[in-house]
């Protein structure tokens, strides 16, 4: 068994290996001239921005009114880009050399071409800015691309140089970061830039502290330190870096609890879980990682090989164009999963690590709203479908009953994609499938086919060898694989819960049936009922999306996230990014999806979407309207919104506006991004304050939903326990309990009147004239929450 000293040397192996892969971060960015994008880049990048502009502003107004200055003769590309993005420009290009000692007049011409590629981007059209994402990084094929643009002009050596050394001059004035130099050599005088001391001690310090400042989390060894405070807890080691249990606030949330508050209780439950790493699991995820098949979620290792050239055929031939096409296509799709590959590298190293350990602890942390999640990133009970499948609870429970076999079948089913029959429906599906499960577990390579196909394909395998191993034993065997039972629309549930809304609930299961409802069908079904009818009367919207045969997928984002205040922009990007994906499957390259006017069809089917999910639950909208106008009225006063949850924490929402200058650059990142040059902001942003109150609040109660199950499920005797928010887990043999647990949890919460007294929390922090403002209350209605405890699809 490991010690307390095994666990100290392996978080001091976590220090070190996130301070290597920061020096190696950095040595890589240095390396590719782009150190304004390291976190210090960005707050050096800040620095003297705003003086920067007032005196960039003071420049072009001289030079608008046609007054004499020196080189104004030759700076007239100063007035083409706005100032804010000319003073960002100058200062990522500075920043981005600043270690390097460059000479200063090759510093200005960069700069000034830097700022030529950002200007001629700033006027290109919508497809040629899509068009150059595609162009390799390097600066040469950027630039030749924009010459291509059609409103692209050419600048002038001259006005180039004499643009770079007036900008170069104006950050040595205004920063304090640089200083230009006299370098005596043999043969002549050599003008330099360097940082200034006072520059590069403050990277020094900044570099070393974020060298400590963040360690490779990894699971514990031994069980993590109870939490008595919100500041004491968790890993072993003092001090440790983001060693608390809430991400903000933590002082003042520690003033105002104690050890006896659910959520902290809650917190050493769920920590104190005892995990492992599936070894038979690892070997065949590893096998397929080694052989970079896509399987699910795990992507080819080394990215989707690209077809060679075919250099038989005439440049202007149509296999060319097509080989350019797929070319295109598989660049940007390696491009796209970068990160999943990375991720999948982690896990697959995380678990290699740890495969030995005989237990391994996941020490949790904290939103402000009171949300779990698990410290360690990666390879977690919160991970994606190949993070998931390898890990089991290290004490496992044996089965004993045909009951307990039926939980281990119905997970089975789920993972499958068969989470929608019935509960007899799914164990009948396993049984009918019991000979290829049990292949699967044996020889899953010879039985890919089947257990390929999943819509949790790993953990369908993962599931595939306990039962196999479970057949194999029989009853009395000891199974310590996670089942997972998971909450219908859980935003809709608890809106239907605080508002007492008899026709949500029934929508969500929250009501007894003797099969699961399934809220995402019913709103595709009544948007399909009204694209056919548009289709009939020969509107070509609806012809085009029936094309692509929608189905649950398309409804089942916008309703999930329409209640956390998705705007109707964001059911738009959805739609055109679900038909894209749809079509390239059904259709192919050539279809409308692909065609001008594409947008507008995209357009028609997210109204539809919005306003039949809207329509279908208005009392939750009605809510969501009024939280917004609360959370408005506060942040236009600047007043930080609290509230308590029912597990005991104080809810703090404050989100600052940050947007003093935003400048949106297209090349001096890997993607547009947003530069920040007001860091230190002094008021709320109204917009967000609104729009965060209402998906915040509802955080809060299925945060306390988690907390209050943890607890009642651990003296009920549930050892083996995980939560994703609102999906839960643990073994065959005990998941009855839990599932019991979960209903009864949730009636008990809501027996009590919950909007209420968070509604007058929130009103009472507002001045009395603003109250007066605020528009009705929605009113509560009859739902009895006790149904919930003969909900037999309340979790599925």
């Amino acid at each position: 068994m490991a010690t307390l000293e095994d666990q100290l040397a392996l978080e001091r192996e976590m220090l070190q290996i996130g301070a290597d892969a920061f020096v190696s971060r950095m040595n890589k960015r240095r390396e590719q001239g782009m150190e304004s994008l390291s976190t210090h880049g960005d707050v050096l990048a800040a620095m003297g921005v705003d003086r920067i502009i007032r005196d960039l502003r003071k420049h072009r107004h001289a030079m608008r009114d046609g007054r004499a200055g020196r080189g104004y003769a030759h700076m007239g590309p100063l007035l083409q880009l706005a100032p804010h993005k000319i003073a960002a420009v100058a200062m990522r290009v500075v920043i981005d050399q600043l270690t390097q000692a460059p000479k200063f007049q090759a510093l200005a011409y960069a700069l000034a071409e830097r700022l030529w590629l950002e200007t001629m981007l700033a006027r290109a059209s919508e497809y040629e800015l899509k068009s150059h994402q595609r162009v390799r990084r390097r600066f040469a094929h950027k630039r030749a691309d924009a010459m291509r643009m059609k409103n692209s002009e050419i600048w002038t050596p001259q006005e180039k140089l004499s643009v770079g050394v007036f900008l170069v001059h104006l950050v040595e004035s205004h920063t304090g970061l640089i200083e230009v130099y006299q370098e005596r050599g043999a043969m002549r005088t050599v003008k330099r830039v360097r940082a200034t001391d006072a520059a590069l001690e403050w990277v020094r310090n900044a570099e070393e502290q974020q060298r400590l400042l963040c360690p490779f989390a990894l699971p514990t060894i031994v069980p993590p330190r109870d939490w008595s405070d919100p500041l004491t807890g968790g890993y072993w080691t003092e001090g440790l870096p983001g060693n608390t249990l809430f991400k903000d606030n933590g002082d003042l949330i520690a003033a105002q609890s104690s050890e006896f508050d659910a959520f902290l209780v809650a917190a050493n439950i769920q920590q104190g879980v005892a995990w492992r790493v599936n070894g038979w699991m690892l070997d065949q995820v590893s096998h397929a990682w080694d052989k970079s098949l896509p399987i699910g979620g795990l992507l080819p290792r080394a990215g989707h090989v690209i077809p060679p050239y075919p250099k038989h055929l005439a440049d202007d031939d149509e296999g060319v164009t097509a080989w350019r096409h797929t070319a295109r296509m598989l660049h940007d799709r390696n491009d796209r999963e970068a990160g999943k590959r990375f991720t999948a590298a982690k896990q697959l190293w995380v678990a290699r690590r740890l495969r030995d350990e005989p237990a391994l602890y996941f020490p949790v942390q904290c939103d402000f709203r009171g949300r779990y999640y698990y410290r360690p990133p990666y390879l977690q009970p919160q991970a994606n479908d190949i993070g998931r499948s390898l890990l089991s609870f290290a004490n496992g429970t044996p089965i004993n009953t045909e009951a307990e076999a039926d939980w281990l079948r119905i997970h089975g089913a789920n993972t499958y994609g068969h989470n929608k029959l019935t509960w007899a429906g799914r164990v009948a599906w396993v049984h009918e499938h019991q000979l290829e499960i049990e292949a699967a577990g044996r020889e899953p390579w010879c039985n890919q086919d089947f257990w390929a196909g999943a819509k949790d394909p790993w953990q369908f395998l993962a599931f595939c060898r306990a039962y196999q191993q479970f057949s194999q034993h029989g009853y009395g065997w000891v199974c310590h694989h996670p089942v997972v039972l998971d909450c219908t629309c859980s935003g809709i549930q608890h809106y239907s819960a605080l508002l007492r809304s008899e026709e949500m609930a029934a929508l969500v299961n929250l009501t007894p049936s003797e099969a699961p409802r399934d809220i995402y069908a019913v709103v595709l079904q009544r948007v399909l009922d009204l694209v056919r009818a548009d289709a009939a009367a020969g509107v070509e919207h609806a012809t085009r999306w029936l094309q692509l045969s929608p189905d649950r997928t398309l409804a089942k984002p916008v309703v999930m996230t329409i209640p956390y205040s998705a705007t109707r922009q964001a059911v738009v990007n959805f739609c055109h990014g679900w038909a894209n994906d749809r079509a390239g499957e059904v259709l192919g390259r050539d279809n409308w999806c692909f065609k001008r006017g594409a947008m507008s069809t995209h357009h028609y089917m997210a109204t539809i979407l919005y306003r039949e999910t809207s329509a279908l639950i208005a009392p939750a909208k009605a809510a969501m309207s009024w939280f917004r106008k609360v959370g408005k009225a506060a942040g236009k006063l600047g007043l930080a919104l609290r509230w308590t949850s029912p597990s005991g924490v104080p809810v703090i929402q404050e989100y600052w506006d940050y947007s003093g200058v935003r400048v949106r650059l297209y090349h001096l990142s890997p993607v547009p991004m947003d530069l920040l040059t007001n860091h230190q902001p002094t008021q709320l942003n109204a917009k967000r304050m609104g729009n965060g109150l209402s998906p915040n609040v509802i955080h809060s109660l299925d945060a306390s939903h988690m907390a209050a199950v943890t607890i009642e499920a651990h003296a009920a005797g549930v050892r083996n326990l995980g939560g994703i928010h609102d999906c839960f887990a643990t073994t065959p043999a005990e998941m009855a309990t839990l599932r019991t647990t979960i209903r009864s949890t949730f009636a008990g919460m809501y027996t009590r009147d919950w909007f209420t007294p968070i509604a007058d929390e929130l009103v009472s922090q507002l001045p009395p004239d603003v109250q007066a403002k605020l528009p009705p209350r929605p009113s509560l209605g009859g739902f009895d929450p006790q149904l919930v405890n003969n909900a037999d699809y309340f979790v599925t």
